[in-house]
Parts: C-alpha cells; structure tokens; sequence
C-alpha cells in the first residue's frame, strides 16, 4: 500500500503541475490579447494593484505667463507622464506633436501649437525635479505633480 500511496501522490503533482501551467499559460495570452476573457473574469484575474487609480496633476507653460494647469487627473497605477498627457489630449482637447524614435521613445515635438525651437525645447519635471528619463518610461505615483516647459534650461 506504501508503493500505491506514492505513486498517486505522484499522479496528483503531475497533474497538478500540468494545471498550474495551464492556468499561467492562459493567463499570459488574457493579457497580451490572444485570449479573449470576459470583463467580469479579467477583474478577477487582475490583481487589485493593477485597478488602482492614481491621480497626479500637471501644469504646461508655454512661456510669456501663459500656463494652463489640471489638477487630479485620474490615471491608472503604472501609467507614465507620457500617458498623463495623451490623457489631456484626448480629454481637454490639448494638442500634441510627438515623434517616436525606435528605441529612444517618443519625443513631445509641440504641445497645443507651440513648438521646439534650436534654443529651446520641451522638457518636464516631476514634483519639482527634472526628468532623466523619457515621458514613456517615468511612470508617475500618486499625488505627483508634473511641469512641462519649453526651455533650453533644466532648472525650474
């Protein structure tokens, strides 16, 4: 019986195994898209970190005193600066000219009009301190607050 009892426990984590692949398998094609999954299933599958909203606020100056502020914009937990202002495009008509450069990201070219010069170009800061990364790649925390300027210089 000893010999019995050994190998069903090793049929269960055989087949336990297989599941818990299959499971993860199906998980990773849910996400990239291949799977379809209803949004009541999704919801449960994603982890409550991943539905947490943020919100962070952002202020463009143009130069010349002309600054336009939005507080509390509502973004999603691991959303960039980047996102935060295509948010303000699509919801407060901001219009934006972006170049993406393979590799590099996406470079904000004009933001509603006003555009880089050879002395000058946009550039942001987040909670008073100026970006090393791409506008893609800083992903942006709750309360944060974001300037974007035009301007050849890196301090506020």
């Amino acid at each position: 019986m000893d010999i019995q009892f050994k190998q069903t426990i090793k049929i269960f984590a055989v087949l336990f195994g297989v599941f818990v692949f299959g499971a993860l398998i199906g998980l990773f094609l849910a996400d990239i898209g291949y799977v379809s999954v209803g949004q009541q299933n999704l919801a449960s599958i994603a982890t409550s970190q991943e539905n947490q909203e943020i919100r962070a606020d952002v202020s463009i100056d143009y130069g010349n005193d002309d600054v336009q502020s939005f507080a509390g914009e509502l973004l999603r937990q691991g959303d960039t600066v980047l996102d935060l202002l295509e948010n303000l495009e699509r919801g407060e008509g901001i219009i934006l000219e972006k170049r993406n450069f393979p590799g590099l990201g996406v470079f904000i070219e004009a933001i509603h009009g006003v555009h880089n010069t050879n002395q000058s170009y946009w550039q942001f800061w987040v909670n008073g301190e100026y970006a090393q990364v791409g506008a893609g790649q800083y992903v942006l925390k709750d309360g944060d607050k974001v300037l974007w300027k035009r301007t050849s210089e890196r301090s506020r």
